[in-house]
């Protein structure tokens, strides 16, 4: 494992974490603290969400700006003590405490005596952390206080307790402002996460400690030293996984049981059903008061209701309090609440929706009944796409009776979308046998024929076994052609044969139906992609997305998203490439499909170095990979790690590249095209980039050969930025007539740009790559211009295109490929020159120049003659363009050069 960065253990060490998803909320508490109109300011937001802490922060930070602070934790036995809590504000006083709240001149006295204070001393700010807790009569003089200026109060309360009485008075006058603090974000966790264990953290990590913990920053750190103490979140290739659900420390219980301390009898009794049934329908709680409770509880926002197949259904708001509620409910009254509930569901009219729940709570209870009814609720399950238990509910039916091969069938696809593609296999092998015993129908046949080869595909890439198991599949089982044909093409495109993928689709009738046409859109897109025909790839992958967004679609719509983003990123539109391809993956991890959601994370990779991203892009590798290991399917761990080594070689970080491909077994490379553009990246990078061409140009030959016109030529791009653009370009050429791809044709264009040493192609498809959001490749074309226009004589434009280069360039995280180092070798100016032309030309006259840079106006300005001579420029308001500044540089230096 890496070590952590200092800050994260600086974090760890004094218990706080980095305060992130708060600018705003401090913001606006310090603007209204500073306005000396507000007198008071109240944090608000529930238990643990980081109250005490943002106020902690507000209060130091002004304090260095010469405020005076003084903190006041209120309490149930501090309350007792009238005005104890006033206590620490008697430092420089002379006044008597115990008459403050009872003597009106001594009350007047104390509070003149503070605002001479504040006066000579600076502003005075009174933190009360839990204001509600505060006794009356310390309230009551904090109030007055207040109102007359003699002190500011900060005050923190928790969401649904009043206010108390005097303070209240403060919001008639409008003298106070009460800031809500929400819940951390998935974003913020994304934030801090990293921060806090020293190293990347795979998203569906983040996704899963952010609902565990609800966005509550205290729940948030005591579930990650749990999971860490319990080794269930653990580095993979520099990423951090979680494995299995977050579960919280004994610290945490503790807490959460000292707020549940307090609830009565009959809430006590509602919160321990809810605990262990984890969701009740509200029509099974009969009794007047447990249904009383339930009220109050929803009041306390400690339970939820939401509206289910037209019923409210109950459960615990935070899954937190549920697991800590539930930890304390003694097994046999476990037992004994399921099978209650169990029975309700069962004497209930709306017994056939309740049948998972049924099923569930009887598994639970240890009493699962028999095996058509697990089964039934099994098939129930997958509906609902709940894979984890379509699982436990097909397990548990398979052992308490016979086996049955449509639940064999259930459970497999439930086992693939989990990423437990070994465990699936071998149930569809005993679908097959049962199958082959006693054949039922020829669509069933199909079905396990073409799950199987989903599995093997998924497995480990083994396409050869699963093109062997369809052969003559569609003339045995004429009935399920359809579906067999489809599956062929699936596997053919993998093979590297999307010509003959789509002439198999091509025997396919048009659907009767609407889901059959939409299935065969979706299938006949990646094949359209492969050769390059967008148009195509457009029209059915719109088609496939209208049908998956209606409702009871046989089209999950992750999967129609993912063809979605494939399509839209050859198109050149990759922002919306990547919307959907985050909205893909949102969805398969909601709904823990392990497979979708790899493919998801390797698509958002695939766009995001498309559009020169290189260290983003790295950090979706890295979740690819350590999902794969972890959470399966284990085939696409060969791939992140090919794309990844591709992504590092162009980073030039040659070492890291070595180490991820060394784990790629040679067979793989040969075999798979992905992976072998990685490998000629760390060869070509590494020193041994003539046999990485002739490798890499014999197999774009194989690939224009199969009618993979898409990623040939993206191999054969690549081949030039490697240093042999002629070859590439003709290949590239020989591409036109068969694809109508727009990045299959400006990367002909490139190439060809390239070969030619064309200054102004070069310059042209730098600036279409930029339009269009690929920057890498936007910044290598404008540096090899600047290269052509040096060899041309013509140094003021190839300053120019450096200037603009390297301003691409910047934004790629990290890029450091041979054609950017054209760009580097070429800059005509020092370091220094450049620095101070830049600042010239956004508007800074010379001697503030000087002021900030600690040298002499005359040292500035023989800098900037000199820079004025390389450039080929004789004013300021000329060297934003000559140094290929951004348009608001340029806006900036034109309107000084006309002062």
């Amino acid at each position: 494992m890496s070590s952590p960065p200092p800050e994260a253990l600086a974090a760890r060490a004094d218990g706080l974490w980095p305060l992130v998803g708060r600018t705003a909320q401090l913001a606006q508490a310090r603007a209204a603290l500073e306005s000396g109109r507000i007198a008071l300011v109240v944090l608000s937001g529930e238990a643990g969400v980081g109250k005490t802490r943002l106020a902690g922060e507000l209060t130091e930070r002004l304090e260095r700006d010469g405020w005076r602070g003084n903190r006041i934790v209120a309490s149930a036995s501090l309350s007792a003590v009238p005005l104890a809590a006033l206590i620490p504000l008697m430092g420089a006083t002379r006044q008597d405490i115990a008459r403050i709240g009872t003597d009106t001149a001594t009350l007047m006295a104390f509070a003149e005596e503070l605002a001479a204070q504040r006066s000579a001393e600076g502003p005075l700010l009174v933190v009360v952390d839990d204001l509600p807790q505060l006794d009356a009569l310390s309230v009551a003089v904090l109030a007055q206080l207040a109102l007359g200026g003699a002190i500011t109060l900060l005050a923190t309360a928790r969401d649904g307790e009043p206010l108390p009485e005097p303070m209240v008075a403060l919001w008639t006058s409008d003298r106070a402002l009460r800031i809500p603090i929400a819940p951390l974000s998935v974003g913020d966790v994304d934030q801090l996460l990293p921060v806090v264990l020293g190293n990347t953290v795979a998203h569906q990590t983040v996704v899963a400690l952010h609902g565990a913990s609800g966005g509550n920053p205290l729940f948030l750190r005591e579930l990650v030293a749990h999971a860490q103490a319990t080794c269930s979140l653990t580095e993979h290739h520099g990423s951090w996984v979680l494995q299995g659900t977050p579960g919280g420390s004994t610290a945490l219980g503790e807490l959460i049981a000292s707020r549940l301390s307090g609830l009565a009898p009959a809430q006590l009794e509602v919160m321990q059903r809810l605990a262990v049934c984890q969701s009740v329908p509200l029509s099974h709680v009969v009794e007047p008061e447990l249904r009383t409770a339930l009220g109050e509880l929803e009041q306390q926002q400690l339970v939820q209701l939401r509206s289910e197949a037209g019923r409210f259904i109950a459960t615990i708001a935070h899954p937190q309090y549920a697991a800590a509620m539930q930890a304390r409910v003694p097994t046999l009254r476990r037992i004994d609440q399921l099978l209650d509930h169990a029975a309700r569901a069962e004497a209930s009219p709306d017994r056939e929706l309740d049948a998972v729940r049924i099923a569930t709570w009887r598994l639970d209870a240890g009493v699962p009944g028999d095996a058509a009814f697990l089964g039934d609720a099994a098939r129930l399950a997958l509906l609902t796409e709940d894979f984890e238990l379509v699982a436990r509910l097909a397990t548990a039916a398979e052992q308490s009776g016979t086996v049955d091969t449509e639940l064999l069938l259930i459970h497999a696809d439930a086992l693939t979308k989990l990423g437990r593609v070994d465990d699936a296999l071998a149930a569809l092998a005993r679908a097959r046998e049962l199958d082959d015993a006693a054949p039922a129908d020829q669509h069933r046949t199909a079905r396990i024929l073409t799950m199987t080869t989903t599995a093997l595909i998924t497995v480990s890439g083994r396409f050869d076994e699963a093109i062997a198991l369809l052969d003559g599949a569609p003339e045995r089982l004429p009935d399920a052609a359809r579906r067999l044909r489809q599956a062929r093409a699936r596997i053919l495109v993998g093979l590297e044969r999307p010509r003959e993928a789509l002439a198999e689709l091509e025997l396919i009738p048009e659907g009767s139906s609407a889901a059959e046409q939409a299935e065969l859109d979706l299938n006949s897109a990646v094949p359209y992609v492969a050769l390059g025909r967008t148009d195509d790839a457009l029209r059915t992958t719109e088609r496939a997305l209208a049908a998956a967004r209606l409702r009871d679609s046989s089209i999950p719509l992750r999967v129609a998203y993912l063809m979605r983003a494939v399509t839209l990123a050859q198109a050149c539109r990759l922002d919306e490439a990547k919307a959907f391809a985050t909205d893909a993956l949102a969805e398969a991890i909601e709904l823990d499909d392990e497979l979708r959601g790899r493919q998801a994370e390797f698509t958002l990779a695939a766009v995001l170095l498309a559009m020169g991203r290189l260290e983003t892009s790295a950090r979706w590798l890295k979740d690819v990979i350590a999902g794969a290991r972890t959470r399966g399917p284990a085939g696409y761990e060969p791939l992140g790690r090919g794309v990844l080594a591709r992504v590092r070689a162009q980073q030039g970080l040659i070492d890291e590249a070595r180490q991820v491909i060394a784990r790629v077994p040679e067979a793989m490379i040969e075999d798979d095209s992905l992976l072998l553009l990685g490998w000629a990246w760390v060869e070509s990078v590494g020193g041994n980039a003539a046999a990485a061409r002739e490798r890499l140009a014999r197999r774009t030959r194989q690939r224009i050969e199969s009618g993979d016109l898409d990623f040939a030529s993206i191999l054969a791009l690549d081949l030039a930025r490697l240093g042999d653009a002629p070859t590439a370009a003709t290949l590239l050429e020989g591409m036109l007539a068969e694809a109508d791809s727009p990045v299959v044709r400006l990367r002909a264009r490139t190439a060809r740009a390239m070969a030619d040493a064309d200054l102004e192609g070069l310059n042209a498809v730098g600036a279409e790559w930029e339009r269009h959001g690929y920057l890498l490749h936007a910044a290598e074309s404008l540096a090899l211009a600047a290269d052509a226009a040096r060899r041309d004589g013509r140094a003021r434009e190839a300053a120019q295109l450096v200037g603009r280069a390297r301003t691409i360039a910047e934004r790629t995280e990290g890029a450091s490929t041979a054609p950017l180092h054209f760009g580097t070798e070429l800059e005509p100016l020092t370091a220094r020159e450049r620095e101070i032309a830049t600042l010239a030309a956004r508007g800074m006259a010379s001697n503030d120049i000087a002021a900030r840079l600690f040298l002499s106006p005359r040292t500035v300005n023989n800098h900037l003659q000199s820079a004025y001579t390389k450039l080929g420029v004789r004013r300021r308001g000329e060297l934003a363009g000559a140094l290929g500044l951004g348009a608001s540089d340029q806006a900036v230096a034109a309107a000084d050069s006309t002062t």
